[in-house]
């Protein structure tokens, strides 16, 4: 077997290498050089574990050669204990390494089966939960504050609007109808509903907080998708910008209409998906799948909505 002293350099340059790689590798993303391992993850996660490994084989006979070689030096070398050990110093080592090659050989398949060793595709963090809902909130523009109170299970105390020309809105945990229609949204998170100037007693427009909680960008398309397709699915003709002037062209680099998928209209309904997010951007990151998000609706009638000349409407294109 190498000596103490062999197995001490390799203990302190395995330990060394794995500070200046875990040390090396923050200040590269701090500094914003390197973004994303990619492709090199598992190359540097098996280098990891080498070192790590490394180190722990090389410790065990250091540790053993310190506690028997003070023993030594203190003159407790004849005392039978320290003698036997002294004589069997590689068998203890040899046993320690046993116990260790049996604690791994249980720990890692069990860390594999657990997704430890996912790091490609980490699995992402568990949704909170959400409590039961606290009612259902019956509203459109158009109808009065009054209706909405009694048509929907969610309390609503209209009653402490000062003054009467002020909106009414909360925060919570509910369920949204429109009714006249077949949409129904679950675990909504907040509404804010805003009267007409001339006629205080009407809403005029609807915001609802459509997500439970903030999500990343991937669900949040993919919760966008989801509405769209319910939309469509009730009969909502989806909506898209005519550039008809010039100008408009110019603006639009030429084109001569805008995208459609995010303005809706049913009937005298105009609904608009609209997305916000929740979290402040950090230097060097990816835009397309940064941030944390959430989605929410604009609900008016369709002869308020602003600049509502300027659409057609139609089913949505396959």
């Amino acid at each position: 077997m190498p000596s103490v002293r062999t197995f001490a350099i390799l203990c302190a340059a395995s330990f060394l290498t794995l500070l200046a790689i875990g040390w090396g590798g923050s200040i590269l993303q701090a500094t914003g050089v390197i973004h994303d391992a990619g492709a090199f993850k598992i190359p540097i996660l098996a280098t990891m574990l080498g070192l790590t490994a490394l180190f722990a084989i090389s410790a065990v006979p250091v540790m053993v050669g310190l506690v028997l070689g003070f023993q030594r030096n203190v003159g407790n070398e004849d005392v039978p204990v320290i003698r036997s050990a002294l004589k069997r110093q590689n068998l203890i080592v040899f046993v320690i390494w046993g116990l260790m090659a049996a604690g791994a050989a249980i720990a890692i398949p069990a860390a594999i089966l657990s997704g430890g060793f996912d790091t490609m595709n980490p699995a992402p963090p568990a949704a909170p939960p959400l409590g039961p809902s606290e009612g259902t909130l019956v509203a459109r523009p158009g109808m009065t504050f009054a209706e909405m109170a009694r048509q929907s299970s969610l309390k609503i105390d209209i009653g402490a609007r000062a003054p009467l020309t002020s909106a009414v809105g909360s925060g919570g945990l509910f369920d949204f109808h429109i009714p006249g229609t077949g949409l129904y949204f679950k675990n909504c998170r907040y509404y804010f509903a805003s009267p007409y100037s001339r006629d205080p007693s009407r809403i005029e427009s609807l915001s609802i907080g459509t997500s439970p909680h903030t999500v990343s960008r991937a669900e949040l398309d993919a919760a966008n998708a989801d509405l769209r397709a319910r939309l469509a699915a009730d009969g909502w003709l989806t909506g898209h910008e005519v550039y008809r002037s010039a100008e408009d062209r110019v603006l639009h680099s030429g084109a001569l209409r805008g995208p459609e998928g995010r303005v809706w209209s049913k009937d005298d309904i105009v609904l608009d998906i609209e997305t916000r997010r929740m979290d402040d951007p950090v230097p060097s990151e990816n835009p397309d799948t940064a941030g944390k998000w959430i989605q929410f609706i604009g609900l008016w009638q369709r002869e308020d909505y602003a600049g509502i000349e300027r659409y057609v409407f139609a089913k949505p294109e396959k």
